[in-house]
């Protein structure tokens, strides 16, 4: 078997020296292209890894009067997953926008707006609203969830 496969190396190895031969006999000249040595490259830390991910974690609705309806706050929690600072950015809660100064790696925060009536019924925020933080992923700054709220406070007779 090793001699069956050395035969035919030796056979490809005579077959390729004579095409070569063959044209340089015949005046054509064989270009070759140098390919140039490989070294190992030296891979410096990227960018990405020193970036902060921010993210939304789940939310919170407090109405001010009853235990819903009227007039309250949506509050959300932000997580920074990265292991870079996020420096200030802005978080937009159905359509309310607040500021926060930033967010430190692996931290968590809370980002809030008040609105003027309720039943709140669903919950859209984006963190990072202004895409005022390069992070090293962008596409999980969203959140929202849709739920049935209880119906609206009862109005007292008079």
């Amino acid at each position: 078997m090793k001699m069956l496969r050395f035969k035919k190396l030796l056979m490809i190895g005579v077959f390729v020296w004579l095409v070569g031969w063959a044209l340089v006999a015949c005046g054509e000249t064989a270009v070759s292209t140098p390919i140039p040595a490989t070294e190992t490259p030296t891979i410096p830390p990227t960018l990405a890894t020193q970036l902060p991910d921010l993210e939304i974690g789940g939310y919170r609705v407090t109405y001010d009067d009853c235990p819903w309806g009227g007039p309250g706050t949506v509050a959300v929690s932000i997580d920074n997953f990265g292991v870079g600072d996020a420096g200030p950015f802005e978080v937009t809660i159905n359509n309310g926008t607040t500021n926060l100064d930033g967010l430190g790696a692996l931290g968590e925060a809370e980002a809030a707006v008040s609105f003027e009536s309720g039943p709140v019924g669903s919950i859209n925020a984006e963190v990072d609203s202004a895409q005022q933080v390069v992070e090293t992923d962008e596409t999980n700054n969203t959140y929202m969830i849709m739920f049935t709220p209880p119906p609206p406070c009862a109005t007292p007779t008079p």
